[in-house]
């Protein structure tokens, strides 16, 4: 199981260009588990970094691959037929976890996933206090062939996990796993940070969660 030490850094602000400069002083991970090589061998190039301040936690992704589009226009769409990059996070590190799962334009989806439980979606007003900065911009566009890199910036506040009474990242233990998939561009592709053993792909599996342990 991989496990990766989430730093505190309180950025003075939130410019692009001051948040960069502090995903650069901290590690950088790769998500490039093929899980399913034999159906899915393609596995474009993608990293991410983290930290938090306490009350937020930063998430930059860094991806280059082939051939995209984004036809998702809204948050709660198909994200994953579109460039998508996700993070599910358990915060108690049982089988209970939250998904989210965001397009390189910044369309995202989240919910609450309480273990043998029909999943909950978070509130618009959840969804809307998780600030996206995606290197593309917002607008959609058609098939873009040929290499394209991207990356995208996630400000998630710990109050997002609604279910949770979480309050502050600060401290905490939890469990979790990072993907990138595009499930309807010309070459689909499913890879996590943290390997998944299962048959088919699914990201939707708790038990092969990584850890997080925050300053």
């Amino acid at each position: 199981m991989k496990k990766i030490e989430v730093r505190k850094i309180v950025p003075a602000n939130r410019s692009v260009e001051e948040l960069n400069s502090h995903f650069a002083t901290v590690e950088s991970n790769a998500i490039e588990c093929c899980n399913w090589a034999k159906e899915f061998p393609y596995t474009p190039k993608v990293s991410f970094a983290m930290f938090h301040d306490g009350e937020n936690l930063y998430i930059k992704f860094n991806v280059t691959e082939n051939d995209i589009h984004t036809l998702v226009t809204e948050d709660f769409g198909r994200i994953w037929t579109d460039p998508c990059v996700e993070f599910f996070v358990s915060p108690e590190g049982n089988l209970d976890y939250y998904n989210f799962e965001c397009t390189c334009i910044g369309k995202m989806l989240m919910a609450w996933h309480p273990n043998g439980a029909t999943k909950e979606d978070a509130p618009m007003d959840i969804i809307n206090n998780i600030q996206r900065i995606p290197s593309l911009g917002t607008e959609n566009f058609a098939l873009r062939e040929g290499e394209n890199s991207w990356s995208l910036i996630e400000i998630i506040p710990a109050a997002s996990l609604f279910r949770s009474g979480v309050e502050s990242w600060e401290g905490k233990k939890m469990r979790a796993n990072f993907y990138k998939c595009g499930d309807n561009l010309p070459t689909p592709h499913f890879i996590s940070w943290n390997a998944i053993d299962w048959p088919e792909p699914s990201f939707h599996r708790p038990e092969f969660f990584g850890e997080l342990i925050f300053e």
